[in-house]
């Protein structure tokens, strides 16, 4: 019990023969208690640390789990396959081929089925803390259920130039970089400084915090990793190019993102190292997201590369009609992403073919959202959609008043997005605005919250949190 009673003998060991007098019985009522003191307060910061490294631990574990799961049956099933392209060629009987291509078919609709549990654990409706980008490696995750309009300020601070990055949130700070060449940890509930990093180059990306560390990007190419809880730097990494706009993804043992340098990276998580990198033909913007036993992530050149998570080998690739910086999110086997050709896709995940396209009238810079089974993204064309991810359907648009490049977060069926100098609050079935704030500057950061309270950035110098009136 944290030595307690290692000290108190002690102390009793070295009073053995010594004769009691007040001194000493002053001493000990003063010592004992200061040792008590000591030890539970010790306990209680190992538990904090604790409670920040494992926050959102099991559901992550369960989930890496389930995604290596699926990796085996994708390999199965590429194993299958070959031996039915081989049986077809060699002259095998019909009977032999058709029981091969339902053993192909059983092993599709079990891999579906892993993917789908996969995403089901992955959307664990605001129980896991946004831990990077959007939330976790596949990039579908929406907050909590308690932030409802209106919201009313509660504390803002201000760095020494504009931001660009999103926050992402732990157990008791949110964590921002700026283009101020800093990274900052804010203290949730006052708006404090808790700590900063000096990082030698401007940070526009969202960082990821990943048991206890936080990983993030600069625009002189190095990526960082940092102790959440004091901001001590563990390991810099220095990739072959800037790093904007890309932010990290961490799976497992590795730390993968993208580089202007036409890159894509893959870095041990614990050192830094460089486990392995794919060589796109333009720059890397968009962030990657992690499932299915893949790495997707778009790029300049117009491809949405999927490549192995273990080595980086090209599994599928697909082109779409203009730059792809567009962060996609991966929902049941398929995957969600916007162009600058304007249009939004969904793909096959495990193959790349399409399943459909919506055109918007203006380029898809932002990243969607899925809940229930309905995508909700915006547009440069100022219009956020809200479309069926089974087959595109339109359910409702709703113009706003600049152009939509943020990502919205779903809580209690209202949709909260920034739109140039907005912030907005839609309902979620119908696109109707409940809710709206001007603020002075552009708000090029993507809104988190959870508990009550909503949390962004602006192109100023200011993180804000605005507090629900009804918490």
């Amino acid at each position: 019990m944290c030595e307690v009673y290692i000290k108190i003998n002690m102390f009793l060991n070295f009073l053995k023969g010594v004769k009691m007098n007040r001194k000493i019985v002053l001493f000990l009522l003063i010592v004992i208690p200061f040792m008590l003191i000591s030890c539970i307060g010790g306990k209680e910061e190992e538990e904090v640390s604790k409670e920040l490294n494992i926050t959102g631990g099991q559901e992550l574990a369960e989930l890496e789990q389930l995604q290596k799961l699926v990796k085996e049956q994708k390999d199965q099933l590429k194993m299958l396959e070959a031996q039915l392209k081989q049986k077809k060629t060699s002259g095998s009987s019909k009977a032999e081929i058709q029981a091969l291509a339902k053993e192909i078919t059983k092993q599709k609709s079990a891999l579906i089925e892993v993917a789908q549990k996969a995403e089901t654990v992955s959307s664990v409706k605001g129980q896991i803390v946004w831990q990077m980008f959007r939330g976790i490696p596949s990039h579908d995750f929406y907050s909590g259920p308690n932030i409802l309009p209106p919201l009313d300020f509660k504390w803002r601070f201000r760095a020494g130039a504009g931001f660009d990055a999103s926050p992402v949130m732990g157990k008791s700070n949110i964590y921002i970089g700026s283009l101020d060449n800093n990274f900052y940890a804010i203290d949730k509930k006052s708006g404090q400084i808790v700590w900063k990093v000096p990082s030698q180059g401007a940070i526009s990306s969202t960082a990821a915090l990943y048991g206890g560390i936080i990983y993030y990007g600069t625009e002189t190419g190095v990526v960082f990793a940092v102790n959440a809880n004091d901001g001590k730097v563990l390991w810099k990494a220095r990739l072959g190019g800037p790093i904007k706009l890309s932010s990290p993804a961490v799976f497992s043992r590795i730390v993968v993102i993208g580089c202007m340098d036409n890159n894509v990276y893959a870095l041990d998580r614990e050192t830094g190292n460089i486990v392995w990198k794919h060589s796109a033909f333009m720059p890397v913007a968009s962030s990657p997201t992690i499932a299915n036993g893949m790495v997707y992530i778009g790029s300049i050149d117009k491809t949405l590369y999927a490549l192995d998570v273990d080595n980086g080998s090209i599994q599928w690739q697909f082109q779409a009609g203009n730059a792809i910086s567009s962060t996609p999110a991966e929902y049941k086997a398929t995957l969600y992403f916007g162009s600058d050709d304007k249009k939004i896709y969904a793909l096959d995940a495990l193959n790349g073919s399409l399943k459909w396209t919506f055109p918007t009238e203006g380029w898809v810079a932002s990243s969607p959202v899925i809940k229930d089974g309905i995508l909700y993204i915006g547009s440069n064309d100022k219009f956020v959609y809200a479309l069926s991810a089974e087959n595109g359907k339109l359910f409702w648009k709703t113009e706003t008043e600049g152009k939509v490049l943020t990502v919205p977060f779903i809580v209690n069926n209202i949709i909260y997005v920034a739109s140039g100098k907005d912030l907005i609050a839609l309902d979620i079935k119908t696109g109707e605005k409940k809710w709206s704030q001007k603020y002075d500057y552009a708000i090029k950061s993507s809104p988190i919250g959870e508990d009550g309270i909503v949390y962004f950035a602006d192109s100023d110098s200011s993180v804000m949190a605005l507090e629900s009136v009804a918490r």
